[in-house]
Parts: C-alpha cells; sequence; structure tokens
C-alpha cells in the first residue's frame, strides 16, 4: 500500500507552487509562533488556492485553544489539524477529550506523541485520525530533526489500531529505511529537505518522495 508522503513546513508560494509539482500527498504549514517556520493563515490560504484536488493541507498547532484552531483552520482552508503538546502534559491529558471532540467538529486530527515518553493514553485514540510519532526534545514540540527509535515506533504501529505518521530525523537517504523497518501509514519530513529553515531543497524533495514511492 503506498505510504502517505507530507512535506511539512512549508513558507512561501514559490515553495508550494514547486513542491506540489512533485506530487506528494499532504503540505504543512506551521502556525506556532515559537517557529522559525511559523506562517499566517491568509498567506497559506492564498499560496494553497489552485493546488491539485486531493492535495492535503495539514496545520501544525501547539498548544492551541480550539477556538484559535477552528479559525485557522477556516481561514487557511486546512483539510488538517496536526496538534503538538509542548511542555503542558498534565493539563493536557486531562482536557484532551474536549480539545480532540472539538477539533473534529471542524477539521481531521493528528495527534502527534513522543514514545519515548510513554505514547499515548488509551482515551486519545477515540478522538483521533492518526498518530504521528516524532522524537521528543526539551526545546521544542517538534521539527527537531532528530531520529526516533524505529522499533518502538514498529510497536506503536502494531498496537495503536490508528494510522501512524513517522517524522523526526527523516531525509531522502534514511527513509525507505525508515518505511521497512517501522511500516507506517505515513511519513512527515521538514528540515531533512532543507536548504535553511523554512526553504525547501527541491532536489532532495524529489529524492525523498521517490524513495518513499520506491518502498511503499
Amino acid at each position: 500500500m503506498p505510504v502517505l508522503v507530507k512535506i511539512c513546513g512549508l513558507c512561501s508560494a514559490a515553495d508550494v507552487r514547486a513542491v506540489a509539482a512533485l506530487k506528494p500527498d499532504a503540505l504543512g504549514f506551521v502556525f506556532w509562533p515559537g517557529s522559525k517556520r511559523c506562517v499566517r493563515a491568509a498567506d497559506v490560504a492564498t499560496w494553497t488556492r489552485d493546488l491539485p484536488p486531493g492535495l492535503l493541507k495539514v496545520g501544525v498547532f501547539v498548544n492551541a485553544a480550539p477556538a484559535e484552531l477552528e479559525a485557522t483552520v477556516r481561514k487557511a482552508g486546512l483539510d488538517v489539524v496536526q496538534y503538538h503538546v509542548f511542555q503542558t502534559l498534565e493539563k493536557e491529558s486531562a482536557n484532551f477529550p474536549d480539545i480532540g471532540k472539538n477539533i473534529r467538529l471542524f477539521s481531521k486530527h493528528w495527534k502527534t506523541v513522543h514514545l519515548d515518553r510513554g505514547g499515548p493514553p488509551p482515551i486519545e485514540s477515540a478522538f483521533v485520525d492518526a498518530f504521528l510519532v516524532d522524537s521528543y526534545s526539551a526545546d521544542s514540540p517538534g521539527g527537531t530533526g532528530r531520529l526516533g527509535n524505529w522499533a518502538a515506533a514498529r510497536a506503536f504501529v502494531e498496537r495503536c489500531g490508528k494510522p501512524v505518521v513517522l517524522a523526526g530525523g527523516l531525509t531522502p537517504e534514511n527513509v525507505a529505511e525508515a518505511i521497512r523497518t517501522v511500516r507506517p501509514w505515513g511519513v512527515d519530513v521538514s528540515s531533512g529537505v532543507e536548504i535553511a529553515p523554512g526553504r525547501k531543497d527541491l532536489k532532495k524533495v524529489e529524492e525523498f518522495i521517490r524513495a518513499c514511492r520506491e518502498n511503499a
């Protein structure tokens, strides 16, 4: 089965057009102000106005309130909310059912988990469409470029009962091995195909997508 390929951290109209032409399955846009790749909803709406049908627009959010999520989804025309939690695990665990229900009223919901921190509580599965497995950092909620534990990710894929997107340190050189080892539903790359934060290396993007298609 073909693996879903998401290219994340897009920050310009030119990169959106060029990456879309290489035919990934999803484009990712970061709406966390703490990121070097943060973008505005109005810009994303303009950049993605003429995307090919079926190409998913994924918004990446960190600790965002439901009202902020909904407003951004509607303004940017997003298909998926990718929700990260950063340094608020106790509070988030208590509030997650309400957050998850709200997100699913207006968008698909991918929830980011860090397996080296124990993975998601079982209750979360009822409120997500897919889990995104990323490597943990105390300095950043995602996009660290650090490889995760693929053995733990494979075990999670086998037991969680939901689609799983693998992220964390993926590159054109290692993504084929990652797919063979983990067998995820999808893969997600940002820094592994960049010249600089927010600037894509189109040759690397093309190589990454090709490696995914040839090793699905």
